[in-house]
C-alpha cells in the first residue's frame, strides 16, 4: 500500500514538474470533448513538435561540436600572439597605445553639472611605475604617455 502511495504522489510531483505546467491548459481545456476529434491530434501535434525540437537540437549540437574545434584553434592562436607580445616590451608597447590613449581619454572626461566640455582638467605630474614602460626608454614613455602620466 505504501508504494502505491508514493507512486501516486510522484505522478503529483510530476504533473506540478515545471515542465508540465505549460502543457495542463491544453489537456485540461479538452477535458470534456470526444478523445479522437480533440485529445488524439493534440497529442500527435505535441509528439510531432517534440521529435522536430529533438531533431533540430541533435543537428545543431553537432554543428557546435564542429565549431568548437575552429574555437579551440582561434583561442591557441590567441594564447601565442599574446605570449609573443609579453616577450618583447616594444611590441607590446606599440599594440597597447591606442588603448592606453582611449583610457586616458575617457578617464580625463569632466563629469558633473560643474563640469564644462571647453575646460580640460589640469594636467598632473606623475612618478614612479608607469605600466607598458618597464624596460623602455624614458623617450619612448613620453611618446606613449603624452600627457605625462601613464598610473
Amino acid at each position: 500500500m505504501f508504494l502505491f502511495v508514493l507512486a501516486y504522489l510522484g505522478g503529483v510531483l510530476t504533473i506540478v514538474s515545471p515542465c508540465i505546467l505549460p502543457v495542463l491548459p491544453f489537456v485540461f481545456a479538452r477535458a470534456g470533448q470526444p478523445f479522437l476529434k480533440s485529445t488524439l491530434p493534440m497529442l500527435i501535434g505535441m509528439a510531432a513538435t517534440f521529435a522536430l525540437v529533438a531533431t533540430l537540437a541533435a543537428l545543431g549540437g553537432g554543428w557546435a561540436v564542429d565549431v568548437n574545434e575552429y574555437g579551440r584553434y582561434a583561442a591557441m592562436a590567441l594564447l601565442v600572439v599574446f605570449g609573443i607580445v609579453l616577450l618583447f616590451p616594444s611590441l607590446s608597447d606599440r599594440l597597447t597605445r591606442p588603448l592606453v590613449a582611449l583610457g586616458a581619454r575617457c578617464r580625463r572626461q569632466p563629469t558633473g553639472k560643474a563640469a564644462r566640455a571647453d575646460r580640460p582638467l589640469p594636467r598632473r605630474s606623475c612618478s614612479g611605475w608607469r605600466p607598458g614602460c618597464s624596460g623602455l626608454p624614458a623617450r619612448a614613455c613620453a611618446r606613449a604617455y603624452p600627457d605625462g602620466c601613464g598610473a
